[in-house]
């Protein structure tokens, strides 16, 4: 039988992966009324606004209301509990609203006026219906001390508290804990079952598993088998989610003072709710999400990766020069750091991240050892590729014109998307570029421009050496004890005046994005922009 990865499993090893085939997965839908108005009246905002040519105005405003329905759909805490800051949110929007008032769209400013107040209602509510709906699930069929798989883990201790309350004995863990070697006889996930990564479901660590999520997300209920043969000795996996009756929790008329009855037709659908991977580029500018594009560069398709300490990372799908510090344990146990392609990281990595992409932060290094030479050999770079683009821009023939062209004047190689790239320095080969340096009619300054862009290239490769050992440094001793506990830690950097955090990669979300490259290899969360 042949593995996902490539080579063969034998058929233990396949038998071990269906370690419970089978399992009893069953959907727990819940509904809350006030919840319920709330994602609607946020989704119709959220919509009126992503249809506007510019929404720069409104972004603040949009990356709350995101970041509340993120919190919303997979904390199970009480609804006017200090972590959720419903309360304060909905301040933060009201004040939006009052100081748009004279300078916006009425309607949109009436739109948010109506989530604020939504969501104020909401913020006085003490019930916990997510708790409610896992209770639900584990009432039931009770063996053995179940687990709750909430999110990530910055939300963790606050679900513990919540769940210490009613005596309940639990286990809060996270989707990872799904993945591994360990079985339980029953756990329950929190959050809309699309984010959830392969393996849980087709895979399942418990004998039986609870889908907990309100009942306006619509996910599908086939569960796709890991391998095409399927199980080969314990049976047959399931094939479709059980859907157990809506758990609901409060009354409309409490909640919400929203005397219209809710019908089907109400319900939220695919493009009311953002998954997980949409949350995670909420702050991103509307126009660069519409069409991949910043800066007049093409999109590039990203995975969001999900950290252990709840904030994102968007990795590229192909390989590329987009690279990404990755800390890893050495043979003497010693933290080990090296630059990798994105594109390789994967569940279980540890990365360092900072606000900036990992090039980035190779610039700011680099410029410092350029010194007061910077903008001066800086223009140099950019000024060859911009010719370059320029000539593509105008060949009849664009990229494939201009390589024809370069190959029959005797380049070798005519690598023109790196080349034009914002992190090409100059080509390979120095006789590549002399032939495109006469092909731009600067064939004279060929010898010193080349001169000059090997400074750069010396200077990036001094500051990605200086970066990783700053880093390496960092992580050493009582911090790199605190990392394998913690899974995540802040760490200074002697060498600069900014720090960075390291982090685990919980999960890799399950569809792609087309965002700008800049937006690569550096650190998210879903409460900035």
């Amino acid at each position: 039988m042949e593995e996902q990865g490539g080579g063969t499993m034998s058929l233990w090893e396949v038998d071990k992966v269906y370690q419970h085939a089978g399992c009893a997965i069953e959907e727990q839908p819940v509904h809350h009324s006030g919840v319920h108005s709330f994602m609607r009246v946020a989704s119709q905002f959220l919509r009126a606004v992503g249809e506007l040519e510019s929404s720069d105005l409104w972004r603040q405003a949009c990356v709350e209301i995101r970041r509340v329905r993120w919190l919303l759909g997979t904390v199970p805490v009480p609804l006017n509990s200090l972590q959720l800051k419903l309360q304060e949110t909905a301040h933060s929007l009201a004040g939006i609203s009052a100081r748009l008032r004279q300078a916006a769209d009425a309607d949109l400013v009436r739109q948010l006026s109506a989530v604020a107040q939504a969501l104020t209602r909401l913020g006085a509510d003490s019930s916990n219906p997510l708790m409610a709906g896992v209770m639900a699930f584990l009432s039931s069929g009770r063996k053995g001390t179940p687990l709750v798989v909430v999110t990530n883990r910055f939300y963790q201790d606050a679900v513990v508290r919540a769940f210490g309350v009613i005596h309940y004995p639990v286990e809060i863990g996270l989707v990872s804990d799904l993945l591994g070697a360990e079985v339980y006889d029953s756990a329950a996930v929190v959050g809309p079952v699309g984010w959830l990564p392969p393996g849980v479901l087709n895979a399942p660590r418990a004998a039986r598993l609870g889908l907990v999520h309100y009942d306006f997300y619509r996910e599908p209920l086939d569960v796709q088998p890991l391998f095409d043969e399927g199980p080969v000795l314990r049976g047959t996996m399931p094939t479709r989610v059980r859907r157990r009756d809506t758990r609901t929790v409060g009354a409309p008329s409490e909640l919400t003072g929203d005397r219209t009855p809710e019908t089907a037709e109400s319900l939220l659908t695919d493009l009311d709710v953002a998954s997980l991977a949409q949350d995670a580029v909420a702050g991103l500018p509307i126009e660069a999400l519409r069409d991949g594009t910043s800066g007049g560069h093409e999109g590039v398709e990203a995975r969001a990766a999900l950290l252990a300490d709840g904030s994102y990372v968007l990795l590229p799908v192909e390989s590329s020069v987009h690279k990404i510090l990755l800390v890893e344990s050495g043979p003497d146990d010693e933290p080990s750091v090296e630059a990798v392609d994105g594109a390789s990281i994967s569940v279980g990595d540890y990365v360092v991240l900072r606000g900036s992409s990992y090039y980035q932060s190779l610039i700011e290094r680099a410029d410092v050892v350029l010194g007061d030479d910077a903008p001066m050999l800086r223009a140099l770079q950019q000024g060859w590729k911009t010719q370059l683009c320029d000539r593509i821009a105008h060949h009849p023939d664009g990229r494939r014109g201009v390589a024809k062209d370069l190959v029959a004047r005797g380049a070798v190689t005519t690598n023109l998307d790196y080349w034009t790239s914002s992190w090409c320095i100059r080509t390979r080969r120095r006789d590549d570029f002399a032939v495109v340096m006469a092909y731009l009619g600067r064939r004279g300054e060929a010898q010193d421009v080349w001169a000059a862009l090997g400074r750069i290239d010396h200077a990036h490769r001094s500051a990605g050496r200086g970066y990783a050992e700053a880093v390496q440094r960092a992580v050493s001793g009582d911090l790199w004890q605190r990392l394998w506990v913690d899974r995540w830690c802040e760490i200074p950097l002697d060498d600069t005046d900014s720090g960075a955090r390291v982090a685990l990669v919980d999960a890799v979300l399950p569809g792609q994005l087309c965002v700008p490259p800049h937006y690569l290899c550096r650190l998210r969360t879903s409460e900035v922009s």
